[in-house]
């Protein structure tokens, strides 16, 4: 707790000024899941694979699962799928805001935490009109006075949101669109929601359009944030201005053919309708890559099929709080069906399980001794998830010909316990009809000594989407069925192959899945040219 926010002194800094009324609205891209919203009208309330028991009309004083579930109710992101739901939900909307001010409109320590706020502010002036316009006449100066304090609790966070990175960027544009509400000190809020953005555009985003954070998902949040305050701005500054298209053609890079986004790095598939929108409002002309150096991804397409691999090392040590050990691992598509897969990480997973699904066996790789391929380090200070470190990545290439086109990379995330180098490489024909892939696991000829001698015993995962099925087919074969009747064939010379369980936190809910799981021992003084330190396996489209 921060304890200088609950001294009463400092809530009576934040006033009593309020607007008689909402000058302008929000336009924000995101594009709401009615079956949520539909879920949300009849009270039941489910979070990631968190819910509340029972239906509750209203949330606030039932008995929460966890204080992660509490705090994500008190951000409203929600909010936009009940919206979804349309006129029909209007009164649902005016009841659930009004009922959060008569409980927590004074104070709360977790609900007034500077970035659930900017979450929650950004939704009610973007999805909460019906609370504005259609509640109770003699509710809505209370809710006005409400909604001000929060801009203002905004305006005098703003040092401690510049460290919550992707928080800065939804406390700017939250102010943004305060000013441009009409709120007592409406020029002033919107001077310090630009200052935000123009300091979050210039520092958090790479060359080649990524987030530093490396999430896919992230830099979706970033984009829809972003042109939500450039349309409430009259005039946005220009690195604001110039920052959606990079953005835009990154998140094109980085998506499959269900037109969601590649689960990496703290993050999920998104919502592809919502990642639509965003794209539609993005001016100037769309760029198509296949290698983003910076960000530290490679994407593979040929006809149907498209793979994306992370070749790329930790994000800096202040952006990688949600960063997964996922060196080299990969997910892939066909036609608009997802076949192997990452864990994934929702962002509104619960802690626990976020941290879990950062594992490298939580990714589509290989493993060596059931380690991670990175390091991570404990919070600092008791605050804050566990930030990582490493691995090196190098060797990265891309070559193509007639035949299709081939990626490689190595990392040393191995070397120091196991003495290896992880090397893959990916290829995938001109057809998009066979995925092929070498596990190799080196020994660096200039190392000396090693910190075994023993066999190392190492797997091979591929997380199948939970839509997929996998049976037995052939020797060392496998079939891979897909609802809309695509067979895929996967083969491989690996001593061991099995089939396990697994589950999908990509989604909107946690889902139950399996995996192949390809096995072996390698010598720890192997040179990774052949067995027992190559793997190779392939996956083949049957007609």
């Amino acid at each position: 707790m921060t304890e200088w926010r609950a001294n009463p002194f400092h809530r009576m800094r934040l006033g009593d000024a309020a607007p008689e009324q909402i000058a302008a609205w929000g336009e924000d891209p995101r594009v709401g899941d009615t079956e949520r919203g539909r879920d949300l009208g009849r009270g039941v309330w489910r979070i990631a694979g968190e819910r509340l028991a029972g239906e509750h009309s209203l949330p606030w004083r039932a008995r929460h699962p966890s204080r992660h579930f509490s705090a994500r109710l008190h951000a409203f992101v929600w909010l936009v799928d009940l919206a979804a739901v349309g006129p029909s939900a209007h009164a649902r909307i005016a009841e659930l805001i009004k009922s959060w001010v008569e409980h927590y409109g004074e104070w709360d320590e977790l609900a007034w935490d500077p970035e659930l706020t900017a979450e929650r502010l950004y939704a009610w002036l973007t999805w909460g009109r019906p609370a504005f316009e259609f509640g109770a006449p003699e509710r809505r100066e209370e809710l006005s006075r409400a909604t001000a304090r929060q801009a203002r609790l905004l305006m005098v966070s703003q040092n401690e949101l510049a460290d919550r990175r992707l928080g800065s960027i939804k406390a700017g544009a939250a102010l943004v669109l305060a000013g441009a509400a009409g709120m007592p000190d409406a020029e002033r809020m919107t001077e310090q929601g630009e200052e935000m953005l123009i300091e979050a555009c210039a520092q958090q985003f790479l060359p080649d359009g990524g987030h530093l954070s490396r999430s896919p998902e992230a830099l979706a949040e970033a984009l829809c944030d972003i042109l939500t305050a450039c349309a409430a701005l009259a005039d946005p500054p220009p690195v604001v201005r110039e920052t959606p298209p990079k953005l835009a053609n990154m998140l094109r890079m980085l998506r499959l053919g269900d037109r969601g986004l590649a689960c990496f790095n703290g993050g999920a598939e998104g919502s592809a309708l919502s990642i639509d929108a965003a794209l539609a409002r993005v001016g100037g002309e769309a760029r198509t890559f296949l290698f983003a150096e910076r960000s530290g991804y490679q994407r593979l397409e040929a006809g149907a099929t498209v793979a994306v691999m992370d070749v790329g090392a930790a994000p800096p040590l202040s952006y990688s709080e949600r960063a997964h050990a996922s060196a080299l691992a990969f997910e892939m598509s066909s036609e608009s069906e997802r076949l192997v897969v990452n864990v994934g990480a929702t962002r509104e997973l619960a802690p626990a399980m976020r941290m879990a699904a950062r594992a490298t066996n939580g990714h589509s790789t290989l493993i060596l001794g059931d380690a991670l391929s990175a390091i991570l380090e404990g919070p600092r200070l008791g605050r804050g998830n566990a930030r990582m470190l490493g691995p090196n990545l190098d060797d990265v290439r891309r070559s193509a010909d007639e035949s299709g086109v081939t990626v490689q990379g190595r990392h040393d995330g191995y070397r120091e316990k196991f003495g290896l180098l992880h090397r893959r490489y990916l290829f995938l024909d001109a057809e998009g009809r066979n995925l092929r892939g070498i596990d190799e696991m080196i020994r660096p000829m200039k190392l000396r000594g090693g910190p075994t001698r023993k066999p190392i015993p190492f797997v091979v995962r591929f997380h199948l989407h939970p839509d997929v099925r996998a049976r037995p087919f052939e020797q060392n074969a496998l079939m891979l069925e897909t609802p809309r009747g695509q067979r895929w064939r996967f083969r491989t010379d690996a001593p061991g192959m099995a089939i396990s369980a697994s589950t999908y936190w990509g989604g909107r809910a946690p889902r139950e899945t399996h995996q192949i799981v390809l096995s072996g021992e390698a010598d720890p003084m192997g040179h990774g040219l052949a067995p027992p330190n190559r793997v190779r396996w392939a996956l083949a489209r049957l007609e």
